[in-house]
């Protein structure tokens, strides 16, 4: 897996209007925001160390998903888009009651509609959690909501993952 280096950079495309972290010479990646969603046009700016922990408390988040690798990196770079996403109105009717679980950032939740989904939360406050949506959800009004959306919702909207991990050794 890709590991966050000082070397990464934030910037902004306006031919693609999409959010991009430079990563090297040959490899960017692109997020799936673009100017109206983001409260800054960033211009070479450098990952900073705060990032480069957030990216590895993702991705120690969505271990506990069984996924493949290039898919938990696509995960990890879009959940640290964060910090430059304005902030959504909660959509909570799209949502079913949930068991109100106590969110903190980089969680792991369940969202109900129509259908189920898993979501990260990005970050949270006393009423509501931002939740980067993991996969495409029908929602209680019919409407689809694509993966790697972020939504809004009032803490009762969420329940908490119930996964067993097993133990793991070190060496």
């Amino acid at each position: 897996m890709l590991k966050p280096s000082e070397r990464w950079y934030w910037t902004y495309c306006p031919q693609k209007d999409r959010l991009l972290l430079d990563i090297s010479d040959q490899a960017q990646f692109c997020a799936p925001f673009g100017a109206s969603q983001l409260i800054q046009l960033p211009q070479r700016q450098a990952l900073t160390m705060a990032e480069a922990e957030a990216f590895q408390l993702i991705e120690d988040s969505l271990q506990q998903l069984d996924m493949p690798a290039a898919v938990r990196l696509e995960l990890c770079l879009t959940a640290l888009c964060a910090p430059f996403l304005q902030q959504q109105a909660h959509k909570s009717w799209y949502f079913q009651q949930g068991s109100d679980a106590a969110t903190a950032q980089y969680d792991i939740v369940m969202l109900r509609g129509l259908s189920s989904q898993y979501a990260i939360v990005l970050s949270a406050d006393s009423d509501c959690a931002n939740c980067l949506l993991l996969g495409d959800i029908s929602t209680l009004a019919g409407k689809n909501v694509a993966r790697l959306q972020v939504v809004r919702v009032l803490h009762n909207r969420v329940s908490a993952l119930n996964v067993s991990i097993p133990y793991r050794h070190s060496a």
